[in-house]
Parts: structure tokens; C-alpha cells; sequence
């Protein structure tokens, strides 16, 4: 647009130039979609076979099924990224004793807006380690996520992005359980990995190239 006025023309390019970044984002594992479409795929087919009264449970079960392979995955990559020895046993011990008493007793009270509550529950206590650290001047929890040695210097900044990000996603939850079925919701949760994905790979090439440019 060549008669746009200067400010419109520096925003345009300031978004042009944020969108790039999402096209230098390195892939999604596909691993971690399986749990999100194993979890709608088993409310579809058990909301069919119960019908609208059977719901509900239908709905925790396959919550609860999805977040187990979820958390699963997760302790795997940890003690991929520790070294643990006889690896899948490991995995295999520390998913039986973290995870599968808290979600067998998510199943059995059999509450759906529970379910619902329990990721703005793990949202709000990231926002509050991140937050804990920010205000002390840490980056102890930014570097969990981080560890490499070339990312130590844009912990301080990456730390208070975080700090952000969850939040936004904490209110983005909120609103989606008061706006949708549980059904819905649950689609959104399956696909939360790819969306934090892409955002924060933008946004953390954003803070390096940013801090990047500053230094030049």
C-alpha cells in the first residue's frame, strides 16, 4: 500500500516479520498429538455407545485416558534428558507413582468441570514458579526448559515471557470451559501442544534475534 502512513506501514512489517518466525519454528514431534486425539477419539466412541445421558462420564473417562499417556510422555522425555538407566522402566515406575493415583481419582469422582479446572490448575502454577523466579532475579525454572548453554543469557527475558504466556493461556482456558461443551473443550485440549508450540517458538526466536539485534 503505498500511500499508507508510516505508522501502518512499520506495523504491517513488524507483523509480517513475526509471522516468519513461526516458519523457522522446528517441527512438532508427532508424538506429542497422540494423547490429544487418543482422548477425543475415545470420548466419540464413548459418548456413542452411552448415549447424551452417558456423557459425562465419557467424557472424564477419556480425559482421564489422554492425560495419562500425556504425563507419561513427559516423565519419558525427563528421563530421556537425565540419562536414566533401563529407561522404559523407569518411565514405567515413575508413571505409576505420580501419575496414575491422581488420575484414577479424577475418574472416580467423576466430575467433568473438574477435569476442566485441573489445566488452569497446572497453568496457574507455572505463572507462579515463573513468577517466583522473576521477582527473585532467578532463572532456575526458566533453565529446566532451557538448558542449553547458548539460550543462558535470554533466560532473564524468556523468563518473564513465560510468566505471560501462561497467564494468557490461563485466561484463554477459563474462557473456553464458560464457552463451550465439554466435548469442545476437549478438542481445544488436544491441541494445546501445537499451539503452545508455535507461539512460544515465536516468541523465543523473537527475544534472541531482538536481544540478538540490541548487541549489534
Amino acid at each position: 500500500m503505498k500511500g499508507a502512513p508510516p505508522m501502518i506501514r512499520q506495523t504491517r512489517l513488524a507483523l509480517r516479520q513475526f509471522l516468519d518466525l513461526f516458519r523457522e519454528a522446528p517441527p512438532l514431534p508427532m508424538a506429542q498429538l497422540m494423547p490429544g486425539a487418543v482422548a477425543v477419539l475415545a470420548f466419540l466412541a464413548l459418548a456413542l455407545w452411552a448415549g447424551p445421558v452417558g456423557e459425562p462420564r465419557a467424557f472424564v473417562l477419556a480425559f482421564g485416558l489422554g492425560l495419562l499417556l500425556r504425563m507419561g510422555l513427559r516423565i519419558h522425555a525427563m528421563a530421556q534428558r537425565l540419562r536414566a538407566p533401563h529407561l522404559w522402566r523407569s518411565t514405567a515406575v515413575l508413571v505409576a507413582a505420580v501419575v496414575l493415583g491422581p488420575v484414577m481419582l479424577l475418574v472416580w469422582m467423576d466430575n467433568p468441570a473438574l477435569c476442566q479446572r485441573l489445566q488452569s490448575l497446572y497453568l496457574l502454577m507455572l505463572v507462579a514458579l515463573f513468577l517466583s523466579d522473576v521477582i527473585a532475579g532467578r532463572t532456575d525454572f526458566a533453565a529446566l526448559f532451557w538448558p542449553e548453554a547458548g539460550m543462558a543469557r535470554y533466560l532473564p527475558t524468556l523468563g518473564q515471557v513465560m510468566v505471560l504466556f501462561q497467564l494468557a493461556m490461563l485466561l484463554l482456558n477459563e474462557t473456553l470451559i464458560r464457552a463451550l461443551l465439554p466435548g469442545g473443550w476437549l478438542v481445544f485440549w488436544a491441541v494445546i501442544p501445537v499451539v503452545s508450540h508455535m507461539i512460544l517458538s515465536g516468541l523465543i526466536l523473537t527475544v534472541v534475534q531482538a536481544q540478538g539485534a540490541a548487541r549489534n
